[in-house]
């Protein structure tokens, strides 16, 4: 009588190892990639060619994508319970309807409010699903995987960014832009499905144990406290100051379709370059990046990942304006770009794994980085009119800020490494 009731909780926490494959967070990363790449590749494209300046292009990008910052506003909310699969379903879903709703707007240059409007909603709900994915990702994964985990879902992230924004402007051009919504939102929902594979895991503590407003208040509470704890550690104000600075934005890649006139660049050429190149670079670029951040430390892998962007912009802003020099300096930029991401990936999913705050705290990271990201294409748009130099202003620009900001990382790093061995001695 004994062993069988000994060996029936023996049991249990086998089902609770069940850890997810990594490469279906490539997958699952398909509407984010839709959603960002709609905007970063296949609206810049269009607007240019309605004749809109690459400043103003600047700006509209920056207010769009500007929801991936302060998402931290309602991200708290998917912490709440263990529904971070009905999360990403229903945040899907709306991504889909409004990569649909954009594609149907007309004449979107002349109501150019209205048109920014959709793309901020768009990005906000596919930031919502990208959030809870990556809580889904943070206690799903097994930890020795995270830097591989990481790296799978930033391939699918910007494979499908690329991918997806070409693909968005081959349809347009071949039928129209209606049709190419359709299509995107097809394949967003289709993607989508595979969260079913997704078993997320057993929280003890998003079981109410009392009155149902006790246990939301303890959860909230707790939620709060971990969030706290985590940013203002040590590690956590290391973390925000690398996700601020602007050290591996890749922001050129919001720019880059946008560009192709200046380089005298055939569509068919900004079709593949901006598509099926980019899109195969920054995830074999994801893939290294992945891989390199779980044999080294994963803020130098960071940190050295933006400098190989920046050097790939010095590059291409110093080389001939010519279709040649946009296709290298592109995929090149993309592959740096991929490396970057997988690297910061792996390095916040080191951070935030444990706790109550799983998702807010990858998000307060995540939202960080892409404040970065929109003040830096805000800002690279802008170089374009320094002295009437244009694109060219706008890539040397992008190095700038980069390499400023992995110098002010440098600094801040040392202020702290300083302070470390004090903090040991007074501990031991």
């Amino acid at each position: 009588m004994i062993e069988p009731e000994t060996a029936l909780p023996a049991t249990a926490p086998v089902a609770e190892e069940r850890w997810s494959w990594p490469p279906l967070f490539g997958l699952l990363e398909v509407q984010f990639g839709a959603a960002v790449g709609y905007l970063q590749t296949a609206v810049p494209y269009w607007l240019a060619k309605d004749g809109m300046p690459l400043a103003e292009i600047g700006v509209l990008s920056g207010t769009a994508f500007s929801p991936h910052a302060w998402k931290l506003l309602w991200v708290p909310l998917i912490d709440l319970g263990p529904w971070r699969r009905v999360w990403y379903g229903v945040s899907t879903l709306l991504t889909a309807l409004l990569i649909l709703a954009c594609a149907l707007f007309p004449e979107p240059a002349q109501h150019l409010g209205v048109f920014t409007l959709l793309l901020t909603a768009l990005q906000a709900a596919a930031t919502t699903a990208h959030a809870a994915l990556n809580g889904l990702m943070a206690t799903t994964s097994k930890p020795s995987d995270k830097g591989r985990t990481g790296g799978w879902q930033m391939a699918g992230n910007v494979g499908a960014t690329s991918l997806m924004g070409a693909l968005a402007i081959f349809l347009a051009s071949r039928y129209s832009r209606p049709v190419a919504g359709i299509v995107l939102s097809t394949l967003v929902l289709a993607s989508g499905a595979g969260i079913f594979w997704i078993t997320e895991r057993h929280d003890p503590s998003t079981v109410p144990t009392g009155p149902l407003f006790q246990a939301a208040w303890a959860r909230v509470k707790g939620i709060v406290v971990d969030l706290a704890k985590t940013a203002f550690s040590r590690d956590g104000i290391i973390m925000l100051v690398l996700c601020l600075a602007p050290v591996a934005c890749g922001a050129l890649t919001n720019l880059f379709s946008a560009m192709a006139g200046a380089y005298q660049v055939p569509e068919h050429t900004v079709e593949l370059v901006n598509g099926l190149g980019m899109g195969v670079t920054g995830a074999l670029g994801s893939l290294l990046g992945g891989w390199l951040s779980d044999r080294m430390n994963r803020k130098l892998a960071y940190a050295l990942m933006g400098g190989a962007t920046g050097l790939c912009a010095f590059a291409m802003a110093a080389a001939p304006m010519t279709t040649t020099t946009y296709i290298w300096g592109t995929l090149a930029y993309s592959f740096a770009n991929g490396a970057g991401f997988a690297a910061f990936a792996g390095m916040v999913l080191e951070m935030v794994s444990e706790g109550a705050a799983v998702t807010t705290k990858y998000s307060l990271f995540v939202a960080a980085s892409n404040f970065a990201i929109s003040y830096t294409t805000a800002l690279d748009g802008h170089a374009s009119e320094f002295r009437g130099i244009g694109t060219r202003a706008s890539i040397a620009a992008d190095g700038l800020i980069t390499f400023a900001g992995i110098t002010l990382v440098v600094i801040i790093f040392a202020l702290f490494l300083r302070k470390k061995p004090a903090a040991s001695t007074a501990t031991a």
